[in-house]
């Protein structure tokens, strides 16, 4: 059972491994951002002015200034600010990727490792301070 169990908990951290260093999550949100971005831009450009629904029955009625007076402009203000949010979050959308993930430094070992020496940071050879001669 125990043994099993390592199995189980291996397998997991593997596939967490995996998932983390191939970065499938963030990579897949994104693409959906980007996609999202495409189809929302598309619709954007698509847009065209119209007349209400109320007015399309007396349209052969109406004089081309009354049809003009009526007509429902595109893209409108909010049209433009659902486009503006859209890809104003892109910048938030970057940073949350390219700040994810672990910070990897090699390879991570699942049984016994030997330990990997690291450079000693101190210089051999400090250069001592200058000292300035006051002529006191």
């Amino acid at each position: 059972m125990a043994k099993d169990i390592d199995t189980f908990r291996r397998w997991h951290l593997a596939t967490a491994e995996f998932l983390d260093a191939w970065r499938i999550i963030p990579r897949t949100l994104v693409a959906a951002y980007a996609y999202l971005l495409y189809k929302v831009i598309a619709w954007y450009m698509a847009l065209e002015p119209h007349l209400p629904k109320e007015v399309l029955d007396k349209v052969d009625k109406m004089s081309p200034e009354q049809i003009s007076a009526l007509m429902i402009p595109a893209p409108t203000t909010q049209h433009a600010a659902l486009v503006t949010a859209v890809v104003g979050i892109a910048a938030a959308i970057f940073g949350l990727y390219s700040n994810s993930g672990k910070n990897w430094n090699g390879f991570t070992c699942w049984g016994k490792c030997r330990e990997i020496e690291k450079p000693n940071k101190k210089d051999d050879n400090p250069v001592p301070p200058a000292s300035f001669d006051l002529g006191n």
